[in-house]
């Protein structure tokens, strides 16, 4: 535990400086949702750029480690790093999961404050589950959607860097990183339409009502807001979780025994 608390304070201070650019760049992003709603006095424009700033944290974690990983490939720190791939690993994901929650808790008043000024808008406060139980929703499914593309980045990451040590496949590795992607995909999509597939995706099945923003600046008008009738399947988070443990330690495997940053 104290080696891993170590791993964990040198993520957080390896990474300070990307945190303080992503608060910034959210910062910016609020000042220009404010400065378009006065220049166009119309209140439901911070309110769109708001709830897209919230939306936008589901690439928050895998963002945040290509940064963290691309410097340690530049630093060279962990071929004299005596800890296992996986507290490795472990570290990097609960380091960037803090700051996410962090700039997601940020990002989070913010949408609530433009929404609340919103007046073209079916409120997320007047929804048949109420505000907590739909921002709860909300925040798990972007939550668990940034921490499953951050897995992935792991893997492509791990399998990139392990091609590296076989010369025939070296100057290879981008079209086989690509056609990895572009299979798995593909063998996901299938399964995803199976009929098996489909009953087990409606077991346990939380629908989320949707809202939406609308505004109109002179004779131009525009809306943003979430797919009607939104659903959350239990099953289907529990499927995930184990594609997201075996991809894992899929990563590990690679790191540990293929990859030499």
């Amino acid at each position: 535990m104290k080696a891993f608390k170590g791993l964990l304070y040198k993520e957080l201070k390896l990474t300070k400086n990307w945190f303080m650019v992503g608060i910034a760049l959210l910062l910016f992003g609020v000042i220009i949702g404010v400065g378009l709603t006065k220049y166009f006095n119309e209140p439901n424009i911070f309110a769109v750029v708001a709830v897209l700033i919230l939306v936008g944290h589901g690439l928050y974690l895998p963002a945040y480690l290509l940064s963290s990983l691309n410097i340690e490939g530049q630093t060279q720190l962990w071929l004299h790093n005596p800890n296992s791939g996986a507290a490795l690993f472990l570290a990097k994901l609960t380091a960037g999961f803090v700051l996410y929650v962090v700039s997601f808790f940020i990002s989070l008043v913010v949408a609530i404050m433009g929404l609340s000024h919103a007046v073209n808008v079916v409120s997320l406060f007047n929804l048949t589950g109420g505000p907590v139980l739909n921002l709860t929703l909300m925040g798990v499914g972007i939550t668990l959607g940034t921490l499953f593309l951050g897995v992935w980045v792991l893997f492509y990451w791990s399998l990139f860097h392990s091609l590296k040590n076989v010369p025939i496949l070296s100057s290879l590795r981008w079209p086989i990183v690509i056609g990895t992607w572009i299979l798995l995909t593909t063998i996901g999509n299938y399964v995803s339409n199976l009929p098996l597939y489909q009953k087990l995706k409606n077991i346990g099945v939380i629908k989320l009502d949707a809202y939406s923003l609308e505004f109109e600046a002179g004779k131009t008008s525009a809306s943003a807001g979430f797919v009607e009738n939104a659903e959350l399947s239990i099953m289907n988070g529990m499927i995930y979780t184990v594609i997201v443990i075996i991809v894992f330690y899929a990563s590990v495997w690679l790191l540990e025994r293929k990859v030499e940053v």
